[in-house]
């Protein structure tokens, strides 16, 4: 090696020797966080709480180490969104403060009541307190702490809803049509219709068709394998096994050999599904008008229609 590239190899090596000399606080020098000290209690917090100046709020509680909501009887939090937010909400930083002035607030979306309100989040234990305001044109939202005037810019805009659903998965059961080996549906004043997956063929049949009549497509009984497919709920609250007085059934059995029992009812206009699965059994849920019907199909919307004679 010449005297010309060692001493460029010497200079290469005490320039990474010098790197990572460096102090780290140099490393993170940057716009200021906004909770300085959160990203590092993030495992020791144990409420959330959202507040919208229109009254709708969501609060979040953890519960021997799970995460549940309050309003709702302690269903579960979807883990992922809320990890998804402390993590991001702990890394805010203050790009520029903004105006102190009391009567700029509803402008920015960070008053404390009345038109231009913000919204409310708190983080505990620590009161971690931010009203959050509008997003800005350029970057970030508009943010304030409590008890005090001055606005600051974030460097990202601040996500967070106090609708409770946004806080959980809305799934509530989806089973692939491929794992389905019989569905059978009974439904009140209807006779009972079964479907099953035929062992020659491997597709779905199905059973019982009156004489004289016709699937309205050959592939028609498929549909029935799609019922379980991503099931959303509009509510949840916890089972009341008197709602569910004579109730539709749809019995499904997987090809695992678990049978799930789904019962349907309609009561006080809202459709309620209720199901026998394991760390579902204790719920009851509101869906939506086209998932019950779905779930309460009769042999005759399988069939096409019989021609009327017309003198």
């Amino acid at each position: 090696m010449n005297i010309k590239v060692a001493g460029l190899f010497g200079m290469a090596v005490l320039s990474t020797a010098l790197l990572f000399q460096m102090n780290p606080a140099n490393v993170e020098a940057g716009p200021p966080l906004v909770f300085p000290a959160l990203k590092e209690q993030l495992s020791g917090v144990e409420s959330i709480e959202v507040m919208r100046p229109n009254g709708d709020s969501v609060a979040m509680v953890k519960q021997q180490g799970i995460w549940v909501l309050e309003a709702k009887s302690g269903y579960n939090v979807d883990f992922s969104k809320l990890s998804s937010f402390l993590m991001k909400f702990s890394q805010l930083r203050i790009v520029e403060e903004k105006t102190a002035i009391l009567s700029n607030h509803p402008r920015l979306g960070v008053a404390e009541d009345g038109p231009g309100a913000g919204t409310r989040v708190i983080i505990s234990p620590g009161e971690y307190s931010l009203l959050v305001g509008n997003e800005a044109p350029s970057q970030g939202s508009f943010v304030r702490y409590a008890d005090d005037p001055q606005v600051y810019l974030t460097n990202k805009p601040v996500k967070v809803s106090a609708d409770w659903i946004n806080w959980i998965d809305p799934v509530v059961i989806n089973i692939e049509p491929a794992d389905l080996q019989e569905v059978s549906i009974a439904v009140q004043s209807e006779p009972l219709m079964l479907a099953n997956r035929s062992e020659v063929s491997g597709e779905f049949e199905l059973q019982g068709i009156p004489t004289g009549r016709e699937l309205k497509h050959m592939t028609v009984a498929d549909s029935l394998t799609r019922l379980l497919v991503n099931i959303r709920m509009l509510d949840v609250e916890p089972y009341n096994p008197a709602i569910f007085q004579a109730p539709s059934i749809t019995r499904f059995v997987l090809i695992s050999g678990e049978t799930i029992n789904v019962e349907t009812i309609i009561t006080n206009g809202r459709f309620m599904m209720h199901l026998d699965r394991k760390n579902l059994a204790d719920w009851q849920f509101e869906i939506s008008e086209f998932t019950y019907n779905e779930l309460n199909k009769s042999m005759e919307a399988m069939l096409k229609t019989t021609e009327v004679d017309v003198e």
